[in-house]
C-alpha cells in the first residue's frame, strides 16, 4: 500500500519551504523589479508546488497554483510588470496556498470557493485590467484577454494547433504516491482536450491484478496555442520511467483518430460530453452504498475517522523536521567512526591489563588505559558538540518573515518604512528560534506604531520621509544578541514616569535611573499609547516579550534617545539543551546556577556585610554595594551556615544589575543537560529544570530571573527603591 503519511509529510515540508521562497522572492521583486533571475526563481518555486501537489492528488492546491504560475509566466515574458497591486495579489495567493497546505497537515477539508476572489483578481491581471500591466505590454495583455474571452486558450494570441499525446506512465507511479491523471487538469489550463481514449488492454484478470501497479495508457487529442516543449513540461513530474510521445496532427488527419474524436466529428457527442463522462467515475463509498454493503452513515463515519487519523499523523509534521547541512552530518559520522575505533582500543587495553593480572606479571599493557580513556572523552565531547550543531539554524529563517509584516503594517498606518536585516547567517538553537518569533513581532509592531513618525512629521523634523527599522543578529561568546532598532521618536522618560505614577505602578519618580524608568514599559498592562489601534496600544506585548525571553534564560535591554530612536537588545543562549553551570550546595541539596549569569564567587568578611534602609542586606564588593539574596530563604531549605561570612556569595548579573546569591558551598563548574521536570511537577518561577549529576543525584537548575523576581517582589512599588 502507498504510505500517504510519509508522502504528505514530505510534501508539507517541501511546500512550506517553497512558500517561504515565494514570499521572500515576491518581496524582493518589489524592490528589484528588473531582476530576471529572481522572477525565474519565484516561478520555479510555484511550479514545484503545483507539480508536487498535483502528483500526489492534491488537485485544489495544484489548480490554484496553476493560476499563480500563469501570472509568473507573463512576468517572465515581460508582458506585465511587478507593480504593487500585482505583488499584493500574489502574496495573498501565497497565504491561500498556506491555508490549503495546513489543511493537508490537519486533515481538515478546505473550501475551495474561498479561492474564487483571488482567482478572479489574477485572471483580471492576466487580461490586462490590473494596474500592474506595463505600458508596452498592456495591449498585448488586453488582446490576449479578449481572445481568451472569445474562446481561445489561456496565454493565447498565437495560432492553435492539434497535438496527439500518447502517455504510457511508469507502472510504479501509484507506489510513488503520484496520481497520473493530474496532468489532465494542467492540460485543460493550457488548451482544449478534443478527445481522449484510455487503453486498458494491459489490465490483467482480477486474480492477477496488483492494486499498486498502474496498467493503463492514455491517447489524447489536444488543441492549444502552446508549442511541444510547453506541453511536455506538464509531464515533467511523471516522466521518470514513463513513455511520453507528443506530435502534431496534420491537417490531412493522417494520424489515427481517437474514438472521442470520431464521435465528435460525426456530431454524436460534444467535447463537454466527453469531459462529463470522465467525471462519472464513482467513489468507493458511493459504490458500497449502492451495493447495500454499507449505509451512508457508515461511510460518513469512516470519512470522519479518516480525517481524525490524518490530523493525528500530521499535527507535528510541520515543525518536527529540520534540514541539516551535509557538512555537519559528515563531520558527525566521521567522529562516530573515530569513537568506534577508540572503543576497540579501550577494550584491547582492558584485555591486556586483565591478562597481565591473571598471569600475575608486572609490566605495562600494550595500550595505556588512561590515554585511551582520555581520547574517548575527547571524542565524546566532539560528538556532543556535533550533535548540538545539527539543531542550529540561521536566524534568517525567522527574520525574513518580518519583511512582509513591515510592508503590510506600514501601509495600514500610512507610513513609509523599510526593514533592514543583517546577520541572517547567525545560528541559534531550533528550540530557541521557534520561540522568539512572537516577541519580535511585538517589538516590530511597537516600532511601527509608536516609534516611526508619519512621513509629514519626519520631514518637519529634518528626517527622511521613509523610516527604517533595523533587525540584526550576532554571536557573542555562548550567546546571541538580537537587536530591533528604529530611527523614530524614541521613548519619553517624562511621559513614562507620568503614566506610571498615575496608574499607581510606582509611588514616585524620584531617584529612578533612566534604565529603571525605561524598564517600566515591560510591566503588565503598561502603555503610553493615546489610542488603541489594530497594531498596539492595549498594554499587552512588552510584558509578554520580557516573560518569553526570560523563559529562554535570556535578557532584554532598552536604549533610547528622544527624537532619535530606540534600540531593544535581546540576549539569548545559543542552546537550551546543554549549558555550563556552577554546582552549589544549599543545605544538603545541590543546585545549578547557569554560568552565563555568574561573574565571580567570594567569601565576604564580616565587616563587608551591611543592612541598608530600603535595600536590605548588601555585600560590599570592592566598594560596590550589591544586594544579597539568601537562597535558602527563597528555596525554603535549612542552611548549613546562616552567617554570610561563613558561606559563599556567588555574584551574578540579571537585567544589567548585580546580585549576591548566598550558598553553603561550591562543588565546581560542569556542563549539564537540562531536562524538563514534566507535567507532574508544578511550575515554579525559581526553577528552570533539572539535571542528573555524575554521581546519579538529581539537581535542580535555578532560574535567575525567577529568583530575583521573588526576592524583590515586594519592592516594585516603593518610591526610589528596587524595580
Amino acid at each position: 500500500m502507498v504510505d500517504f503519511k510519509k508522502i504528505y509529510v514530505i510534501f508539507i515540508d517541501e511546500a512550506m519551504e517553497r512558500l517561504a521562497d515565494l514570499e521572500g522572492g515576491l518581496l524582493q521583486l518589489e524592490k528589484f523589479p528588473q531582476d530576471k533571475e529572481l522572477i525565474n526563481t519565484i516561478f520555479r518555486a510555484a511550479h514545484t508546488i503545483k507539480g508536487s501537489s498535483g502528483g500526489i492528488g492534491l488537485k485544489d492546491i495544484s489548480r490554484f497554483t496553476h493560476h499563480m504560475e500563469e501570472i509568473l509566466e507573463l512576468l517572465r515574458q515581460g508582458r506585465i510588470a511587478p507593480g504593487k497591486e500585482l505583488i499584493t495579489t500574489l502574496l495573498d495567493a501565497v497565504d491561500r496556498i498556506k491555508e490549503m497546505v495546513e489543511s493537508v497537515s490537519s486533515g481538515a477539508a478546505f473550501d475551495f470557493s474561498k479561492c474564487g476572489d483571488l482567482i478572479e483578481r489574477m485572471e483580471a491581471m492576466k487580461g490586462g485590467s490590473g494596474k500592474s500591466v506595463c505600458t508596452g505590454a498592456a495591449q498585448t495583455g488586453s488582446k490576449a484577454g479578449s481572445a481568451r474571452n472569445a474562446g481561445s486558450r489561456p496565454g493565447g494570441g498565437g495560432r492553435e494547433s492539434l497535438f496527439r499525446i500518447i502517455f504510457s506512465p511508469a507502472p510504479d507511479l501509484f507506489r510513488r504516491g503520484i496520481d497520473p491523471s493530474m496532468f489532465l487538469d494542467d492540460l485543460k489550463g493550457m488548451g482544449e482536450i478534443a478527445g481522449i481514449r484510455v487503453n486498458t488492454d494491459t489490465v490483467p484478470i482480477i486474480s492477477e491484478l496488483d492494486v499498486e501497479t498502474l496498467y493503463m495508457k492514455w491517447d489524447i487529442l489536444f488543441r492549444t496555442d502552446k508549442d511541444e516543449d510547453e506541453i511536455r513540461k506538464t509531464f515533467e513530474f511523471v516522466e521518470d520511467g514513463s513513455d511520453i510521445k507528443i506530435f502534431p496532427v496534420t491537417d490531412s488527419g493522417s494520424s489515427t483518430p481517437l474514438i472521442g474524436q470520431i464521435l465528435m466529428e460525426e456530431g454524436k457527442v460534444k467535447p463537454e460530453d466527453i469531459e462529463e463522462a470522465l467525471k462519472s467515475q464513482k467513489r468507493l463509498g458511493e459504490i458500497l452504498v449502492e451495493q447495500g454493503k454499507a449505509t451512508e452513515r457508515d461511510v460518513e463515519r469512516a470519512v470522519e475517522k479518516q480525517i481524525a487519523r490524518k490530523s493525528e499523523l500530521f499535527k507535528s509534521s510541520v515543525t518536527s523536521t529540520i534540514r541539516v547541512d551535509l557538512g555537519k552530518l559528515d563531520h558527525l559520522i566521521n567522529t562516530v567512526g573515530e569513537m568506534v575505533i577508540i572503543n576497540s582500543m579501550l577494550q584491547q587495553a582492558l584485555k591486556d591489563s586483565n591478562e597481565l593480572k591473571d598471569k600475575k606479571e608486572s609490566g605495562n599493557p600494550s595500550l595505556d588505559v588512561g590515554v585511551v580513556f582520555s581520547q574517548l572523552q575527547r571524542i565524546g565531547k566532539e560528538i556532543q558538540e556535533s550533535a548540538m550543531s545539527l539543531r542550529m539554524m540561521p536566524v534568517g529563517e525567522v527574520f525574513q518573515r518580518f519583511t512582509r509584516l513591515v510592508r503590510e503594517l506600514s501601509a495600514s498606518e500610512n507610513k513609509k518604512i523599510e526593514l533592514v536585516i543583517t546577520g541572517e547567517e547567525t545560528e541559534l538553537d531550533k528550540g530557541v528560534l521557534e520561540k522568539i518569533a512572537d516577541p519580535l513581532v511585538h517589538l516590530i509592531r511597537n516600532s511601527i506604531d509608536h516609534g516611526i513618525e508619519a512621513p509629514g512629521e519626519r520631514v518637519a523634523k529634518g528626517k527622511p520621509e521613509k523610516g527604517t527599522i533595523y533587525l540584526s543578529a550576532c554571536q557573542s561568546g555562548d550567546s546571541v544578541n538580537i537587536e530591533v532598532e528604529d530611527d523614530g521618536r524614541g521613548l519619553s522618560k517624562e511621559r513614562i514616569l507620568e503614566k506610571a505614577v498615575s496608574n499607581g505602578v510606582v509611588k514616585g519618580a524620584d531617584g529612578l535611573t533612566d534604565d529603571q524608568a525605561y524598564s517600566l514599559i515591560f510591566l503588565p498592562g503598561f502603555s503610553t499609547a493615546e489610542r488603541v489601534t489594530d497594531v498596539s496600544g492595549r498594554g499587552v506585548g512588552m510584558d509578554v516579550v520580557k516573560r518569553n525571553i526570560e523563559s529562554l534564560n535570556g535578557r532584554v535591554a532598552v536604549r533610547t534617545k528622544t527624537g532619535t530612536g530606540t534600540k531593544i537588545t535581546i540576549t539569548l543562549p545559543l542552546t537550551l539543551a546543554i549549558i555550563d553551570g556552577l554546582a552549589a550546595l544549599v543545605g544538603e541539596e545541590v543546585f545549578i546556577i547557569p554560568l552565563s549569569s555568574v561573574l565571580e564567587s567570594l567569601r565576604p568578611d564580616r565587616d563587608e556585610v551591611k543592612t541598608l534602609v530600603e535595600k536590605g542586606e548588601v555585600v560590599n564588593v570592592r566598594g560596590e554595594y550589591i544586594r544579597m539574596i539568601r537562597l535558602h530563604e527563597i528555596l525554603d531549605i535549612a542552611p548549613r551556615n546562616r552567617d554570610p561570612w561563613d558561606a559563599i556569595a556567588v555574584v551574578a548579573v540579571y537585567d544589567g544589575r548585580k546580585y549576591c546569591f548566598l550558598v553553603d558551598g561550591l562543588i565546581g563548574q560542569q556542563q549539564i543537560v537540562i531536562k524538563h521536570l514534566g507535567t507532574a511537577v508544578p511550575k515554579v518561577c525559581d526553577i528552570a529544570g533539572g539535571t542528573i549529576l555524575g554521581d546519579g543525584r538529581v539537581a535542580l537548575v535555578l532560574d535567575i530571573p525567577g529568583i530575583v523576581e521573588m526576592a524583590t517582589r515586594d519592592r516594585y512599588s516603593v518610591a526610589g527603591g528596587e524595580l
